[in-house]
């Protein structure tokens, strides 16, 4: 094989570089050799997804073999980063994009937003501490919406595989439900858990190693 694999993790929303996923991954990855490295966001807070995908694009490596891992909000970026970089599914170094409990949309479910009432500020559903200027949250709604199609289809990528929470309440699973039964030939696996996987932590370590065993061939 041409170098080491690279895998580049993103973490989710309120977590990071140090968190349990993130430290299962990097654990996994050094077991199998490959060179692991995981970039830490202020998601919203600070770093917008289009700062993200600008970061993303200066700082992976496409020359070199590499897998991308998200969890949760990682995924979503990651599936941003994909749609935003469509020739990457040619590119023979792209051995696979691991989702673990991706979203395709931030904004699911609109009623969790409580909507302007005559002010001149949104809420985000994750809390007060993402308040945002209405300008700012028009023109992240924008960019979620845009693209909300494009990240669910790209689920359906044979490099692609989704890893789903099968009691989550974070993400709404039914687009993806939805995919899976127009296109069978989605790679997922479907672990019987909540949001943050932290009951069959396990479970999710199984499935990681088995797609890294895969991988490393």
């Amino acid at each position: 094989m041409k170098g080491k694999i690279k895998v580049y993790h993103l973490h989710g929303l309120g977590s990071s570089c140090s968190s349990t996923k993130a430290t299962l991954v990097k654990e996994l990855s050094q077991s199998f050799g490959f060179d692991f490295t995981c970039f830490e966001f202020d998601y919203l807070k600070k770093d917008l997804p289009w700062e993200v995908l600008n970061f993303l694009n200066r700082n992976v490596d496409k020359n070199l073999p590499f897998i991308l891992v998200g969890s949760s909000m990682g995924s979503y970026t990651w599936l941003d980063y994909l749609v935003h970089n469509k020739d990457i599914f040619k590119n023979p170094n792209f051995k696979m994009a691991i989702l673990i409990t991706p979203p395709t949309t931030l904004f699911d479910n609109l009623e969790k937003w409580n909507p302007l009432f005559g002010k001149e500020k949104l809420f985000l559903r994750y809390g007060e501490d993402y308040i945002k200027s209405y300008p700012e949250a028009v023109k992240l709604m924008h960019w979620d919406i845009k693209w909300a199609n494009y990240r669910l289809l790209t689920l359906a990528k044979e490099k692609v595989v989704s890893i789903i929470a099968k009691r989550d309440t974070v993400v709404n699973n039914e687009p993806i439900y939805e995919l899976i039964k127009l296109v069978p030939s989605v790679r997922y696996y479907e672990i019987d858990d909540e949001h943050p996987l932290r009951e069959k932590i396990d479970e999710l370590e199984r499935v990681l190693k088995e797609i890294f065993q895969y991988l490393a061939k």
